[in-house]
């Protein structure tokens, strides 16, 4: 017997014999996706840093490492987190390169550079939607590649908003190739709650 009364495409809680609860996905489904092409230099990240892009007009200079996910999910609704990959454009894994931690944001974070230590500053706190963590890329060839799937990360949107934010935190300190691209992949069902 159905808790919410279900329009077209809603999430649909039932009640089990035993007593627990089970929900249905709305069935909408969110691909999104930002490219960074980082800074023309190949200064050292340490363990904790963030990813950013290139400065305008100066590429070798740092540039905003606050990526913006467009159409994550409905506007101001709940999506789950299905998948998240981290594409790299090189053919080789470089040294000392480990994982990621991709941080979410329902709204603009503190601005923060390539380069800069991450920090979840406290009048970012209550847009803080958490983290994902990704294993070391592994080299297929000419790109280098990792994901995490069937997470079921809830996440609200902001009100009116069908933005997602997100930080890439290195894990270890890696020496980064010049102008590198990254290429991070979201893809969210709506929960309809």
């Amino acid at each position: 017997m159905p808790l919410i009364s279900p329009a077209s495409n809603d999430a649909v809680a039932r009640r089990r014999n035993d007593g627990s609860y089970s929900m249905g996905v709305a069935g909408a489904a969110f691909d999104s996706t930002v490219s960074i092409a980082r800074p023309d230099n190949t200064t050292n990240y340490t363990a904790g840093d963030v990813i950013g892009v290139a400065k305008s007009g100066t590429p070798a200079d740092a540039g905003s490492a606050i990526h913006t996910l467009s159409n994550a999910g409905p506007s101001g609704g709940f999506v789950l987190i299905q998948s998240v990959s981290l594409v790299v454009g090189l053919s080789v894994v470089t040294s000392g390169m480990g994982g990621f931690r991709v941080h979410f944001y329902n709204a603009s974070p503190t601005a923060i550079l390539d380069n800069a230590a991450y920090n979840l500053v406290s009048d970012d706190v209550s847009a803080y939607m958490g983290f994902v963590d990704l294993a070391a890329p592994q080299d297929l060839g000419s790109t280098l590649y990792t994901q995490a799937d069937y997470l079921g990360k809830l996440i609200k949107l902001a009100a009116a908003s069908t933005s997602l934010y997100a930080q890439i935190e290195t894990r270890n300190g890696f020496t980064p190739a010049s102008g590198a691209t990254y290429e991070l992949r979201v893809n969210a069902l709506e929960a309809g709650l």
